[in-house]
């Protein structure tokens, strides 16, 4: 038997439970990864992750096949990310879009007419533009 035979194999005699694991595990590691959650939720996110796969291989029939479900996982999650970090690089999307928040406008008592009507302009709504 070569060990893509053991795999699938390990794939037909998956439980609930391995299935639940697998999902924890992915979800984790894409919690950890992204850069949508504050830090200590990327640190809870890959605990989870890790404890997850671990608990997996373990469970697995074959420790082996497990391991390199998980293995293979993760690569299929790096290979997605790196296609989409391409794409956006083709498209010119790396550059994020940088808003300025308008700052409340600090008039003194002595500043000129065409200053005051400068900032009233700039701090109007839809004065921003992204570049």
């Amino acid at each position: 038997m070569t060990m893509l035979q053991g795999i699938a194999e390990s794939l037909r005699a998956m439980t609930l439970l391995h299935l639940l694991l697998a999902f924890l595990a992915c979800m984790g590691y894409l919690v950890a990864e992204g850069q949508l959650a504050p830090v200590r939720m990327r640190l809870y996110g890959g605990l989870v992750a890790a404890a997850s796969a671990i608990w997996f291989v373990i469970d697995s029939p074959q420790w082996t096949a497990g391991a390199m479900l998980v293995a293979l996982a993760v690569g299929i999650v790096g290979l997605f990310t790196a296609l989409v970090w391409l794409l956006s690089a083709a498209l010119g999307l790396r550059h994020a879009v940088s808003v300025a928040a308008a700052q409340p406008a600090t008039e003194t008592v002595g500043a000129p007419l065409d200053r005051r009507v400068q900032v009233a302009a700039a701090t109007r709504p839809g004065a921003l533009t992204s570049h």
